[in-house]
C-alpha cells in the first residue's frame, strides 16, 4: 500500500469527512494524521500488537493523566492504528511558558499508579537512534564514542512511566495530558526525567526552569529519586544526549553544538574511570 492508500484508510478511520493533514513530516516508518478533530497514527508494521492494546488500555483506564484513545486498535493492512481526540501541542517558541511543573506532576502521578503493562522502551530508542546515524557526518565520531563509553542502560525498575517523554508528548485538551504511548510500561521512573536533566546538563535548559520541574515532581510524590537526583540521573541523562546529539546530527532540528561539547565530557568522564 503506497503512501496515499495508507493516508486515506487512516483518515477512513476518524469518521471525519475533513482533508486530512499529515502531521510531523518524514518520520520514516510512523505516519500521524489529523482530521478535523481526530488524529489517526500509524505504527511501524513490526509493533508489538499486543503490548500496544495494553498501553492503549493503560490510557483509556486513566484520562486524568492520559489522552484516552477514541477506538480500540484498528489495523490498515499489516499496519497497526492508533485514533486520538486532537489536543493543543505546546509552544517550543518560550520555553519558560512551557508547562513544566503540570508536566511533572503529571509523571509524579503516573509513576505513582499500580505497576501494569508490557515492558517500557527507554533505552531502544537510544541504541536506533546511534544506529540510525551515517558514518561520515561532522562529529558523528564524537558522539558514537560517547554512547561506547556509556555503561550498560538499565531500565529495570517497578514503576509505569511514559517511556519517552519530553514536551511533546504533552497536548492541551481541556487541561495538560501525556500522549504517545508507545513506550508506555514497566522500567525505572528515572527514565522519565533523564530528557530534561539531559538539557539542562548540556546547558540548553535553564537551570530556573529545571528546578520548577524537579521540585514540583518531589512535591507531587514523585518516586523517582530517593536520593541525590544525579545519583540516579546521570546516567540515562548522558544516554539522552548522546540520543539528541545524533537525532541533531541527523535532522539538524536542534542545536548540534551544546550537544557534541556534552559527549566530549561524557568521553573525559567515562575515559577517566568515573562511572558515577
Amino acid at each position: 500500500m503506497g503512501v496515499d492508500d495508507l493516508i486515506a484508510a487512516m483518515a477512513s478511520l476518524t469518521g471525519s469527512s475533513a482533508d486530512p493533514e499529515v502531521l510531523g513530516g518524514d518520520r520514516g516508518d510512523v505516519v500521524v494524521v489529523r482530521v478535523g478533530d481526530v488524529v489517526a497514527k500509524a505504527h511501524p508494521a513490526d509493533t508489538d500488537a499486543e503490548a500496544l492494546r495494553q498501553r492503549l488500555e493503560i490510557a483509556a483506564t486513566h484520562p486524568e493523566l492520559m489522552l484516552p484513545p477514541l477506538k480500540p486498535l484498528q489495523f490498515v493492512d499489516d499496519r497497526p492504528v492508533t485514533v486520538w481526540p486532537y489536543g493543543t501541542p505546546v509552544s517550543q517558541a518560550d520555553p519558560d511558558a512551557a508547562p513544566w511543573e503540570e508536566s511533572a506532576a503529571l509523571l509524579a502521578k503516573l509513576h505513582a499508579l499500580p505497576v501494569q503493562g508490557p515492558v517500557a522502551g527507554a533505552p531502544e530508542r537510544i541504541v536506533r537512534a546511534i544506529r540510525a546515524l551515517p558514518p561520515g557526518l561532522p562529529h558523528a565520531d564524537v558522539v558514537l564514542r560517547a554512547f561506547e563509553v556509556l555503561p550498560p542502560l538499565d531500565m529495570a525498575g517497578q514503576a509505569l512511566i511514559h517511556g519517552d517523554w519530553h514536551l511533546g508528548q504533552l497536548v492541551h485538551r481541556g487541561a495538560w495530558r501525556l500522549i504517545d504511548v508507545d513506550d508506555l510500561g514497566v522500567g525505572d521512573p528515572v527514565w522519565d526525567l533523564a530528557r530534561p536533566a539531559a538539557l539542562f546538563a548540556a546547558g540548553i535548559l535553564p537551570g530556573d526552569l529545571w528546578a520548577r520541574f524537579l521540585n514540583t515532581y518531589r512535591e507531587t510524590g514523585g518516586v523517582a529519586l530517593p536520593t541525590s537526583e544525579w545519583d540516579a540521573l546521570n546516567i540515562p541523562a548522558q544516554a539522552y544526549v548522546v540520543q539528541m546529539a545524533a537525532r541533531a546530527l541527523v535532522t539538524g532540528l536542534q542545536a548540534v553544538e551544546p550537544l557534541v561539547e556534552a559527549c566530549h565530557r561524557i568521553i573525559a568522564t567515562h575515559d577517566n574511570g568515573d562511572r558515577g
